[in-house]
């Protein structure tokens, strides 16, 4: 098909070639004769012509040959003519000269008897409709191009770039170079007030953060990028407003925390999620100490294909450990961290154990087979509503599952053991908040007489963990609404599950035994804020095109979340967002003796007597049992936070 092609396009060309050799005869003889007399021109035609009238049929015939000879001899029918340049008319030019110099030395012999004026004038003109032929071909293909331009860059995404830095450049050189990205970069934005009225790579920049407006009415503009890899979350929050306001699209080149110069070629541009808006300053670890703390140790991790545990196993297996074994209840959740580590790391390096902290049995087969020097200890039940409906479970799985882990890494002389806390734990209002302070409170005690170094870590809520409020806020938006917020007021602190646990893993290597670690998680935020920024990035506004809806708080729910108990001593370590709190003093004789009853009323399913147990050991566990609870708690056990 392709050489059929080929051919019918040299056969064109040569059509074309010969009527031009043609037409350049006729003018030639119809100019150079113009200023003579008709009788001059008969007289011409009589003495050379007339008496064998085939002879300028023979002449013109015999010229056309010539013509397309010297052209095939010079190449001209090889060249691709709507991409022709300099060499392929100098070809043509030569070819024309060829045809001159053939007539001229025929006519020299006396074998033509055709005035030199006449060849020159008929040469010129040959070889003018040729190269007017060619050059038609060439402007056609490039009005063509600029056309279908025109065309696509009517068509094409309007796009204002936000930093004209080493991203918003690779960015624009990207989008300009790739005609498929469908996106043409209108102008720059950026407070650099050095570059404001330049141009960058021949776009201008038209101003700072407050020119974002006027920037996307003057254009058009469908969407604006972000591209600055430290942006603050303030940035993006105006942005988004503005955005939202001009019905604009807002969006990201690559991740906001390490886009950088070796990794532009992989960065992409995508949606501005949640995560942006409530990231802070990225975590600046003691690299040294976390390498030294976990490199070539075997670390075990309870509850590891959870949100939090699965990011311990990716980041302990970064950091240089030699073994990871990842301990959980969950069958699926094995199989899918095993599908996602076995794409990173060698699979030797990590074994997958099924199995409940529960069961003392297993964990001391587990203990037994690896004899690990680092536990993490982050299987538990957290959802609170869930909880109180099944209080009991909380205390067995919470308390006795992390006693059971507890005891197996100090019998098995574990270097650290380090609880995963929550806190919910301070002054809790539920029962899964009061299971895990008591958690708390059994590390501290068996820290005593351990040469275990045993600790807790203590944060807010993480963004995107299963059951968390963001996932289920994007499932209700999804729907199409309503969004159910339990209170105007109600208020929670943030971290991102990477960030929480990197300080989780620098805790650990300042552990020393009996601290409670306490994260800055930054400020509080509103709920019903977040649930309104989440509707915005989704291109809804709230409560006109997805409504929210206030359901009233949960059983065993606060409006505001505590970091850490008053009668606790809050002191400062070399991180700046890592805070310990000292242990407050227990009384070790009593707690034993709690948690013996514990395990008898709940052998015995008095959870009366569980509950009045807690109390006693959690004085500041203030919660809602009481006559009608259960009921309350089964109403509003469908939304999660």
């Amino acid at each position: 098909m392709r050489g059929l092609k080929k051919l019918l396009a040299v056969l064109s060309q040569l059509f074309f070639d010969a009527v031009a050799a043609a037409l350049a005869m006729f003018i030639g003889l119809s100019l150079y004769y113009l200023g003579y007399s008709t009788s001059d021109f008969t007289k011409f035609i009589e003495n050379n012509y007339a008496r064998n009238p085939s002879v300028y049929n023979l002449l013109l015939l015999f010229y056309i040959v010539i013509v397309l000879i010297c052209n095939a001899i010079f190449g001209c029918y090889s060249n691709v003519w709507r991409r022709a340049g300099v060499g392929e008319f100098l070809k043509q030019i030569g070819s024309a000269v060829l045809v001159a110099a053939i007539f001229f030395a025929l006519n020299a012999d006396k074998q033509l008897k055709i005035p030199v004026e006449l060849i020159l004038t008929i040469s010129i003109l040959e070889l003018l409709l040729v190269m007017a032929l060619r050059s038609s071909v060439s402007f056609f293909s490039w009005a063509h191009a600029v056309g279908a331009t025109f065309l696509r860059r009517s068509g094409m995404v309007r796009v204002v770039v936000f930093g004209a830095g080493e991203a918003g450049t690779n960015l624009a050189r990207r989008l300009g170079s790739n005609p498929q990205e469908n996106r043409r970069v209108m102008a720059f934005i950026d407070d650099d007030a050095s570059l404001w009225g330049k141009k960058v790579m021949g776009i201008p920049v038209i101003g700072g953060r407050a020119k974002l407006a006027d920037a996307i009415r003057s254009y058009g503009v469908h969407e604006v990028v972000i591209a600055i890899p430290t942006v603050s979350h303030e940035t993006l929050k105006e942005s988004l407003d503005v955005c939202h306001r001009l019905h604009c699209r807002l969006k990201r080149f690559g991740t906001i925390d390490d886009v950088n110069e070796e990794s532009f070629s992989k960065a992409s541009i995508t949606d501005i999620n949640v995560e942006d808006l409530l990231r802070r300053d990225s975590v600046r670890l003691d690299m040294e100490a976390v390498k030294g703390f976990l490199e070539h140790k075997t670390v075990l991790v309870t509850g590891g294909a959870g949100s939090i545990g699965s990011e311990i196993c990716r980041q302990v297996l970064n950091f240089g450990a030699g073994k990871l074994v990842i301990f959980d209840i969950s069958e699926n959740g094995l199989y899918q961290i095993n599908n996602e580590l076995c794409k990173s790391f060698d699979r030797k390096r990590y074994d997958l154990v099924l199995g409940s902290i529960r069961d003392r049995l297993r964990l001391r087969e587990v203990f037994d087979l690896y004899h690990p020097e680092v536990v993490f200890h982050a299987a538990a039940h957290k959802h609170v509503p869930m909880m109180e409906l099944n209080p009991m479970e909380a205390i067995k799985n919470n308390l006795f599952g992390t006693i059971n882990v507890a005891h197996e890494a100090i019998s098995h002389d574990a270097e650290k053991f380090i609880l995963i806390s929550t806190d919910k734990a301070v002054n809790p209002t539920n029962i899964m908040g009061a299971s895990k302070r008591m958690a708390e409170m059994a590390i501290q005690t068996l820290d005593r007489k351990s040469g275990t170094e045993l600790a807790a870590v203590r944060f807010g809520n993480v963004l995107g963990s299963s059951g968390s409020v963001v996932p289920f806020f994007k499932k209700q938006i999804a729907s199409g609404g309503p969004v159910t917020v339990t209170h105007p007021d109600m208020r929670r602190y943030f971290m991102t599950i990477p960030e929480a646990v990197q300080l989780v893993l620098e805790a650990g290597a300042m552990a020393r035994g009996g601290e409670i670690f306490v994260l800055d998680m930054g400020d509080p935020v509103y709920i019903y804020d977040l649930a309104c920024d989440m509707i915005r990035l989704s291109g809804f506004e709230p409560n006109r095109d997805i409504k929210i809806e206030f359901t009233g708080l949960r059983p065993g729910e606060k409006l505001f979340e505590e970091i850490n108990l008053k009668d606790e001593h809050v002191t400062k370590t070399r991180n700046n967002k890592i805070y310990i709190c000292k242990p407050i003093d227990i009384d070790a004789q009593r707690f034993k003796e709690i948690l013996v009853h514990l395990d008898h009323e709940i052998a015995t399913c008095n959870e009366t007597g569980m509950f009045e147990l807690v109390r006693e050991f959690v004085p500041t566990f203030s919660d809602a049992s009481q006559p009608g609870a259960d009921e309350a708690a089964q109403a509003s056990a469908c939304n999660f936070e």
